[in-house]
Formats: C-alpha cells, sequence, structure tokens
C-alpha cells in the first residue's frame, strides 16, 4: 500500500519544474549536444524527485527497499549525464574518464549505478520516509559525490587557459550550478549516516541548479556563432553570389573562394566559416577581425570542433543561418570526408543547402577537385552549382 507523503505537492512541483524547463530549452535547440544532454539530465532530476516521494510515500520495506535502489540508480545516472554536460560547455573537451570513448564511459556509470544501488539491503523507516538499516549506500554515494565534484573542478583547471573573458564565466557559472545538487544531496546523507532525522528532498538543489543551467544556455546561446558586420578588404574583383544559392568551388587552392565570401561580406552580409587552415592565418590575410571561424581539428579547443562530430557542425551552421540572412564558408570537406562516412557528410550538406535556399542565404565550398573520387565529385556538382576556372 502507499500512502502519499505529506511533501508530496513539493515533490511533484520540483519534477514537474525539471521537466517544463528541460523541455523549454530543448525546443530551443533540438539539435544542440548540450540542450539535448540537459534535458536529459532534467528527465532524470524529474524522475529522481518522483522516487524521492515514492520512497518516502510506500507502506512495506520490500517496496522500500526497491524503490530506493531506484533511486541510487538514478543519481548517479545523473552524474554522469551531468559531468558529460560539463565538458561541452563552454566548448567541448574530452572527458577525463574514457576520453571521447562514449561506449565506454556509459558502460561505466551504468555499471557503478547498478553495483551501488544493489548495496541497498534493509530499511527502515522514520518520520520522513524509509531509510537504509546499513551506511553502506550513503558511504558509497557520499563518495562517488565527492569524485564527481572533483571531476568537475578538474575540468574546469584543464580548459582554463585556454578560456577567453566570458567563456571563462560561463565555465564557473556552469560548473558551480551543475555541483549544487551533489554538494546538497552530501550534506542530507552526512546526516543521515550520523542518524540525524531530516527531510530528504534532494529536488531542491536540482531543481536550482538546473534552472541555472538553463538560464545559462539560453542566455548565452551556446554553440551558436555571433553575427557580425565588419569591413572587409577585396583583392581582386570577382562575380557576385546569389542569395539563396549554394556553390562549389573546384579549385586547388581555396582563394577564390575566400574572395568571393569577402566581397559579399563588404555588402554588409555576416559570415560564418569552418575551416582546415588556422583560424589566424585567415584573420591575417582577409583582415577578419570579429567574424566567427571554426576550425576543424581533433586538438579540442575554443573556436574549433572535431571533424568526426558533424551533430555539432549541423547544430552551429544551422542555428547561424535561421537568426538571419548570410554566408557559411567552408573550407576542408575533404577532411570532413575522411574522418565521417560518405553519406553523413552529404546529409549535412544537403541540410545546409536547403536551410541556404529557405533563408535567402549563401553557402560556399571550396574542395580540390584532385582529392575526390569520381563519384563523390559527381554527388557534389548534382547538389551544389560548380564554379571553376
Amino acid at each position: 500500500m502507499v500512502e502519499l507523503s505529506p511533501l508530496a505537492p513539493v515533490f511533484l512541483l520540483l519534477a514537474t519544474s525539471e521537466v517544463v524547463l528541460g523541455s523549454y530549452v530543448l525546443l530551443k535547440g533540438r539539435s544542440s549536444p548540450v540542450n539535448r544532454s540537459f534535458f536529459l539530465l532534467t528527465i532524470l532530476a524529474g524522475a529522481g524527485s518522483v522516487l524521492d516521494l515514492l520512497v518516502s510515500s510506500v507502506g512495506t520495506g520490500e517496496q522500500a527497499i526497491w524503490a530506493f535502489r531506484l533511486l541510487v540508480f538514478l543519481l548517479i545516472v545523473e552524474m554522469g549525464v551531468a559531468y558529460r554536460l560539463s565538458t561541452l560547455i563552454p566548448h567541448p573537451v574530452p572527458k577525463l574518464l574514457f576520453g571521447k570513448n562514449r561506449w565506454a564511459y556509459e558502460i561505466s556509470v551504468l555499471t557503478v549505478a547498478l553495483a551501488t544501488a544493489f548495496s541497498v539491503g534493509r530499511m527502515v523507516d522514520d518520520k520522513y520516509g524509509w531509510v537504509p538499516v546499513n551506511h553502506l549506500p550513503f558511504q558509497l554515494l557520499l563518495l562517488l559525490l565527492l569524485v564527481y565534484l572533483t571531476l568537475l573542478l578538474v575540468t574546469v583547471v584543464r580548459r582554463w587557459g585556454a578560456l577567453r573573458g566570458v567563456q571563462k564565466r560561463q565555465a564557473i557559472l556552469f560548473n558551480g550550478a551543475l555541483a549544487i545538487p551533489a554538494a546538497g544531496m552530501i550534506v542530507i546523507m552526512g546526516l543521515a549516516v550520523f542518524d540525524a532525522e531530516v527531510p530528504r528532498i534532494y529536488g531542491f538543489g536540482e531543481l536550482i541548479s538546473v534552472a541555472v543551467v538553463a538560464y545559462g544556455i539560453l542566455r548565452y546561446q551556446l554553440l551558436v556563432p555571433p553575427r557580425v558586420v565588419e569591413p572587409t578588404v577585396l583583392h581582386r574583383p570577382v562575380p557576385s553570389l546569389v542569395k539563396g544559392r549554394a556553390y562549389l568551388f573546384e579549385f586547388a587552392s581555396s582563394d577564390r573562394m575566400f574572395e568571393s565570401m569577402v566581397q559579399e561580406m563588404s555588402g554588409g552580409m555576416s559570415a560564418f566559416i569552418i575551416t582546415r587552415t588556422h583560424p589566424d592565418q585567415l584573420r591575417a590575410r582577409y583582415q577578419l577581425m570579429h567574424t566567427p571561424i571554426l576550425w576543424l581539428a581533433q586538438t579540442p579547443g575554443p573556436d574549433r570542433v572535431d571533424p568526426s562530430n558533424l551533430q555539432l557542425l549541423t547544430h552551429m551552421t544551422l542555428e547561424f543561418l535561421r537568426n538571419g540572412p548570410s554566408l557559411i564558408a567552408m573550407e576542408g570537406l575533404e577532411y570532413l570526408m575522411l574522418n565521417n562516412d560518405l553519406n553523413k557528410v552529404l546529409r549535412f550538406l544537403a541540410q545546409l543547402r536547403d536551410e541556404v535556399i529557405v533563408e535567402g542565404s549563401i553557402l560556399v565550398i571550396t574542395v580540390d577537385p584532385r582529392t575526390l573520387t569520381e563519384r563523390q565529385r559527381a554527388i557534389l556538382e548534382r547538389e551544389l552549382e560548380v564554379v571553376k576556372e
């Protein structure tokens, strides 16, 4: 038999608020890995609040054991998702544990969560619900919470030297917010270890955390390149490009594409550049002081993206286009095809082309035709308007 705790409205309000915040942020950027990870985090937090209610409301010890096991399992998985989220903000870096091996990381988190959950044995009830008789589950959770907080701190320290201005504030804001639930749980569980009877409402810290993270995601528009208009220097006259078109520049050098881009920018159009060339070289050559440039590089850092991360590339380019007519310039298509399945790259380009047509923007891609197979070249020329000598 389940008799709802007098605190049931509080638990349900927490769960609803967490899920609503997560859903709203997801709607603002469904293709963003940050928004998607945050949504998963809020779902887990909401489910945790419901399980908090269940643990305080069930009528038998056997029911309490399974409810508390589920709660412990969810709390650890939630920590795993929160740590992954911390590695994405303000720019993606490999996880300290398992690096880029996502499957190994997720399997290890689930294994630790299951093992800790099954450490829960006999339960006893007090005026705030059920708690384990044995303190081992709380001790294991305390240890894992301390490990989690250490990982958050190490993540900030690892990337601190590469961060600039607002990025440092973002790192402090997000990692501080993600640490709030763990700090609250440590206090509550620490009191439980010493047999102190206190309301075990873990969701308060979670709600504060997700509210701050949601504010930060929406405030800073993470992983969305800024739109700027800046004066440019024309190296030589080139034919004008037409809005709503996608062009493939087939030249051994990328200069012709960048010259066309600069000419469009001189007319007041904002540009976003994806390149294999180091951004400093492009900025010096074309006097681009503020135009966002994303470097295709496997070494993590600000304004860089792993060439295999097509999901992030898709999100950043589409969100930039949706903010108004603009120009997307891409140099390094060969590198993308080398690091991804060709069909995935073609789907990425098709999405860009379609969005360019809808938004009245321009897409320019440069490629050395000598690096393409006949099949690759034929497919690209069918999808894009060819510019060549």
